[in-house]
């Protein structure tokens, strides 16, 4: 603790007259209350005053509705245990394997996992999140056939299209939106087919798809993609009990990995995973931890495969992604770890049995059009209420419920005629308690 005099030297030497000088442009409408700490406390006392102060904190009172690519799911608590271990909080990028081997280990277990778990033949060690993961995975598309279109769904999130966008600048693309039926929410094969061109390098798919349905038709696209690339966007809890893009024809399956053990935390930090078939290996972004024996025959690992531009000629790289998510990546192979084959099962049971209660509910007592989008939700209910709900989120929320979410703010309106729709997404954390809370607060708006 600095003393009167140094702080004064301090404050001489910045040439202000008081510590507040210092956020004297930050305007006062958007100060908040400063919290008076008393000065000397010993470090038991600091933590009391924490604790009094969080207190005020009103969210765990919140039933939470929200997702849509974030999720509040149940983290055993020895994922924090094993992933706050400081070998691992303070590790940095393993380029000296000759020190590094615990992270490299690790790196290579999480890519191990995350093919099992796909079925796809390999896996990086990961990217930046799923909508980056995504962007490069249309980059990736372009590198191995050289063309320029790319079919997309009408209804992917607008985010989504404008981070693609973003990433395959100055490749000169063309978006193509393919259409879905409002029925049952599933992609249109035939208008999928009627699109494709010679020039098609690649179709993107979600499953589940931008309405949270599990689209039965996302499996069938392998039958009509001829020799374009097919990326899947998947969501990976789901695969507890939903087929996993490597047994149908997928090309290049991403993903956002924040549900595999990290906390919400205010929408991040966030994991990208990234699989591909074996072949198109030369023209993956990122990095790629491999096994190997040293010179004592002893099983060793290694950064095998690395093609950003700092690593190789920039002519020959495929990415200037610069570092991984390791940390990231090590919470999510330590998730999938502890929950297992047979956890991960339940945890997805657990999802589409409170998603289908929801809709039931809502259907039941007459709140929402029973023939919209009627395939069988994952994570993220989409509903169509009878009535105009105007301010609807603002409304639940002085309820003490965080949901209700319009489906104009995700999806644009130029491409999606759905009336009065929104989002309510669930988890296994959703209690028919929570549901029962959510009905008859609607049913008294």
């Amino acid at each position: 603790m600095m003393s009167n005099n140094e702080e004064s030297e301090m404050m001489k030497l910045l040439g202000i007259r008081d510590i507040d000088d210092l956020f004297a442009d930050v305007p006062e409408g958007i100060k908040g209350k400063i919290i008076r700490i008393p000065n000397g406390i010993s470090e038991d006392e600091l933590i009391g005053e924490a604790n009094l102060i969080s207190h005020l904190n009103r969210n765990h009172e919140y039933y939470n509705f929200l997702g849509n690519g974030i999720y509040d799911r149940i983290i055993p608590s020895s994922v924090d245990a094993i992933v706050g271990r400081s070998e691992f909080e303070t590790s940095y990028t393993p380029y000296q394997a000759e020190i590094s081997q615990g992270m490299l280990q690790s790196l290579f277990e999480y890519q191990s996992i995350v093919s099992d778990l796909t079925e796809m033949d390999m896996t990086n060690s990961s990217m930046y999140d799923g909508y980056s993961a995504l962007g490069e995975a249309v980059r990736m598309a372009f590198r191995i056939n050289g063309k320029k279109e790319v079919l997309i769904p009408a209804n992917m999130y607008d985010d989504k299209v404008k981070v693609i966008e973003s990433y395959t600048e100055g490749l000169d693309m063309k978006f193509v939106r393919y259409s879905l039926d409002h029925n049952r929410g599933y992609v249109n094969l035939d208008d999928i087919q009627e699109k494709m061109t010679d020039n098609t390098a690649a179709i993107v798919c979600e499953l589940p798809n931008a309405y949270g349905i599990l689209d039965e038709n996302i499996p069938r696209i392998q039958e009509i993609k001829k020799d374009s690339v097919l990326i899947s966007y998947y969501d990976p809890i789901s695969l507890g009990s939903v087929i996993p893009p490597g047994q149908y024809g997928t090309d290049i399956a991403v993903s956002e990995g924040q549900q595999l053990g990290l906390h919400p935390n205010f929408g991040g930090p966030l994991l990208g995973l990234f699989s591909f078939k074996k072949e198109h290996v030369r023209r993956s972004p990122g990095r790629i931890i491999g096994e190997t024996l040293d010179t004592n025959g002893k099983r060793a690992f290694v950064m095998t495969l690395q093609t950003r531009e700092q690593h190789i000629r920039r002519a020959k790289a495929t990415s200037n992604i610069c570092t991984n998510q390791a940390l990231m990546a090590l919470t999510a192979l330590t998730y999938l770890s502890i929950v297992g084959k047979n956890g991960l099962k339940k945890i997805a049971d657990a999802t589409v049995s409170a998603s289908s209660n929801l809709k039931n509910q809502m259907i039941k007592h007459n709140l929402i059009d029973p023939n919209t989008v009627t395939g069988v939700p994952f994570s993220d209910v989409l509903v169509s209420f009878k009535k105009q709900q105007n301010g609807l989120q603002q409304q639940l929320a002085k309820k003490m419920i965080l949901g209700g979410l319009e489906m104009s703010r995700l999806i644009n309106k130029k491409y999606d005629s759905i009336n009065n729709a929104h989002f309510f997404s669930v988890t296994e954390r959703t209690t028919k308690e929570h549901i029962g809370k959510l009905i008859d607060t609607l049913e008294v708006l």
